[in-house]
């Protein structure tokens, strides 16, 4: 499990016993600060090794965070996300609470922890979270620059309910733009679903920052960013223009989904214009013979949209003769476009 506040709460009890469930609820209901810490040291001894016997402590952890004297709220922050990973669940209804304590204390290191488990949340239960998007951002707005979880829930959030996600654009763009390396992957992956939703991009400022990472050095952020701009491009070639010197350098980066991705981005922008893929090829033909059969795929997309009629006599030996299916289906879709 990944809680990254606990740097100071590790090293507690190096042996837990029995979790003794009906003697931790009656310390949490005491109202005493002395014997409720004490029962969330022992919820935060137990959760990693029974974290479905603590599930039935998480209403009264949730309870804790509203007493504002409690000087143990990262250790129950990190018991509710802890138990989230187990059970989303039964965590999901806690959702206002958690979000409440955030948005009241956006700096303190609970609320790192709390972000954490919403990001959870909202990969299994997005109804939970969709309606505190905006609080979110402001919370994920005044958090330090290294902290992703913010970002994250964003990210998790766009996997089923893209659209909701609109309100965080100026959070995601600032991410990318300030901290790439960590907080970059996520955005560029949250931002690509929303531009693929029904949802109005309302503003694409993040777009000049995804093509300045068109050939940064780490693999995932580089696919990250030429991904983004395909989504994009699918809806705003425009936008994504000016980024057809980059993109057609990336089909010949030793990195094969680097290829295959700006393959992608080229095909989208030739949909609207043909032209768009004429510097690129050369590129694109070569890409017909690459090793890897996604590539072949879609460098055959890219040069039908192009028009590139001196592709077929290419394009018909892979629809015979390629072993994998998706290259020859795309191949004789591509000849059927040209003819």
């Amino acid at each position: 499990m990944d809680g990254e506040g606990g740097d100071a709460i590790q090293q507690r009890r190096t042996a837990v016993s029995a979790f003794d469930l009906p003697s931790v609820l009656a310390q949490l209901d005491t109202h005493e600060p002395t014997e409720q810490r004490a029962a969330v040291e022992t919820i935060h001894d137990a959760v990693a090794d029974q974290p479905s016997a603590c599930i039935p402590t998480v209403p009264k952890l949730r309870g804790l965070l509203e007493q504002p004297a409690l000087d143990c709220h990262e250790d129950v922050a990190y018991c509710l996300a802890e138990l989230a990973d187990e059970s989303p669940t039964d965590v999901a209804p806690s959702v206002d609470g958690i979000v409440s304590f955030a948005t009241e204390n956006p700096d303190q290191p609970a609320t790192r922890e709390l972000l954490r488990c919403l990001e959870t949340i909202a990969a299994e239960q997005p109804a939970a979270v969709v309606d505190h998007v905006t609080a979110i951002v402001e919370v994920a707005d005044h958090r330090p620059t290294d902290d992703r979880w913010g970002v994250r829930v964003f990210t998790a959030l766009s996997k089923e309910r893209p659209a909701a996600i609109e309100p965080a654009v100026p959070v995601l763009t600032d991410a990318i733009a300030t901290n790439p390396e960590r907080k970059g992957g996520p955005a560029l992956s949250a931002l690509g679903r929303l531009a693929t939703s029904e949802a109005s991009l309302p503003t694409l400022e993040f777009v000049e920052h995804a093509i300045a990472l068109i050939d940064h050095d780490d693999d995932a952020l580089r696919n990250n960013a030429i991904g983004c701009l395909a989504d994009v491009a699918h809806t705003v070639p425009g936008a994504v223009e000016p980024a057809r010197p980059e993109l057609t350098a990336a089909l010949e980066n030793d990195e094969p989904t680097t290829r295959a991705n700006a393959a992608v981005a080229l095909a989208r922008l030739a949909v609207e214009t043909p032209t768009a893929v004429d510097p690129a090829q050369e590129q694109l033909l070569a890409l017909l013979e690459d090793d890897y059969d996604r590539v072949r795929a879609n460098a055959c997309v890219a040069l039908a949209h192009g028009g590139l009629e001196t592709a077929t006599d290419r394009l018909a030996r892979l629809a015979s003769e390629d072993p994998e299916p998706t290259v020859r289906e795309r191949a004789d879709w591509a000849l059927d476009r040209l003819s």
